[in-house]
């Protein structure tokens, strides 16, 4: 069974999912600067505060070759300057690894789960589909999956058309 929703703003999940997106943006931007400063080429990284995870460029594989753990390409050995630079900047900026929040944990059921969350024009949207049935949770609209799916076609339009022009 899956149902469709919109998270309402006076839903505790709401202001998680705000807290997250402020939390990544602010990993993001510290990463983008610890980046430039230690030459670090890529762009995509792994949003974690206590340890350092990049997806590497040939460049980057190349010059950090020796700080990264054995048979990991990316990861840092925790105990190199560079990963520890990293946790130190973090810190002294308290940041947090963001966590978007599991909508999992407000619905009661037993056994295995899939849900969506998302955010267009504040509006928070989300999906939970399990095996068995349940109760929607407190301070979650439902709607029908076709008005669900729609939204989404239009917002993915309307990314594709902006890019085009």
């Amino acid at each position: 069974m899956e149902k469709y929703y919109i998270v309402t703003p006076s839903s505790p999940v709401y202001k998680q999912y705000l807290d997250y997106v402020e939390m990544s943006e602010k990993v993001n931007n510290a990463f983008k600067e610890f980046a430039e400063e230690h030459g670090i080429e890529t762009s995509e990284y792994y949003q974690m505060v206590d340890e350092l995870r990049i997806c590497p460029t040939d460049t980057d594989k190349d010059k950090f070759k020796e700080f990264f753990k054995k048979h990991e390409d990316g990861w840092f050995k925790k105990n190199s300057k560079i990963a520890k630079e990293w946790i130190d900047k973090c810190k002294e900026l308290e940041l947090k690894t963001p966590y978007k929040p599991r909508i999992a944990f407000v619905i009661s059921f037993s056994g295995k789960s899939s849900s969506r969350l998302f955010m267009i024009n504040d509006v928070l949207y989300a999906s939970f589909c399990t095996d068995c049935d349940f109760e929607n949770p407190d301070e979650f609209d439902e709607m029908r999956g076709s008005e669900f799916f729609k939204i989404i076609e239009e917002y993915e339009d309307s990314l594709k058309n902006s890019t085009e022009n």
